[in-house]
């Protein structure tokens, strides 16, 4: 049976793997020298995005090599900040909704600056930006989404079965954001009323869920950064916005059409005062 600890920010069970075998790692090896140089996180934030204007620089010139793995590269450096001005906030006690908006408008900027180069470099680039413009939407929803799920989980497993109020940052962007991710993902829903009626289920609803949630880190920003680069790598960028539209948003479907049915299963155990819960079987247990 797996342990989880609900106290870290970042469960590793259902993380993404390149934030745990890369970006995480390396943010880890910053962050002593960030703190002793008592930089802000918000100015972290803002290095990632200079970073990812940098990569938009690079994605211009889309049809050369060497400038395709610069801008994969530069992204991959915009994942780091990414990763370590939260890190840093935490250390510093310099956590704050503020910082957290600040946070997530530099994380969609950065594909703003990359993508919109990106269009423009593209002989009909009408119909390019309004294929971007449709993606951003899917990218949007997609994100909040997938936010959302994952905040759920998380909450659930430190026994919290109610939607919990973020503390108000000031910006009003900020609101249609939470409105949209509480709509998609981390609202309360019938699972919450069950582990609330049955705690005991809690472990269960864990271990059967993890694997589901970390697979849906095929919406993070992580495997977009790398579409994108194998997309102009194949000659074509366009089959980025088409992955994001279409591919994403089916397999975002799909999984939480089989993420409901995991939840559902772990609720009617909840019906019955005297059921067991079956143990869970491992592959290869």
């Amino acid at each position: 049976m797996k342990n989880f600890d609900a106290t870290v920010a970042r469960p590793n069970v259902i993380e993404d793997p390149s934030n745990l075998w890369l970006i995480h790692p390396i943010a880890d090896r910053l962050l002593p020298g960030a703190l002793r140089l008592g930089i802000h996180p918000n100015v972290v934030s803002f290095a990632g995005l200079g970073c990812g204007i940098l990569a938009g620089a690079c994605y211009r010139h889309w049809q050369q090599p060497l400038a395709v793995v610069a801008g994969l590269l530069l992204m991959l450096a915009w994942h780091v900040m990414d990763g370590l001005d939260g890190k840093l906030a935490r250390a510093s006690g310099k956590a704050s909704a503020f910082g957290r908006v600040i946070d997530g408008l530099c994380d969609y900027m950065v594909f703003i600056v990359v993508l919109i180069p990106l269009a423009l470099s593209l002989a009909n680039w009408h119909a390019a930006m309004a294929l971007a413009v449709t993606s951003g939407a899917c990218h949007a929803v997609q994100s909040a989404w997938y936010e959302g799920e994952r905040e759920a989980w998380k909450r659930r497993a430190r026994g919290v079965f109610a939607t919990e109020i973020r503390p108000p940052s000031g910006i009003s962007i900020e609101a249609g954001y939470n409105w949209v991710e509480s709509h998609l993902g981390s609202g309360v829903r019938a699972i919450d009323s069950a582990l609330l009626a049955r705690p005991a289920l809690l472990q269960a609803y864990l271990e059967r869920t993890s694997p589901l949630v970390r697979g849906l880190s095929l919406l993070s920003a992580n495997n977009r950064t790398f579409v994108i680069a194998i997309a102009c790598l194949a000659g074509n960028p366009r089959f980025y916005w088409y992955w994001e539209i279409f591919g994403l948003t089916l397999l975002a479907l799909l999984m939480a059409l089989r993420l409901r049915q995991r939840e559902a299963g772990v609720a009617e155990l909840a019906q019955g005062q005297n059921a067991v819960v079956p143990p869970v079987r491992h592959a290869g247990g």
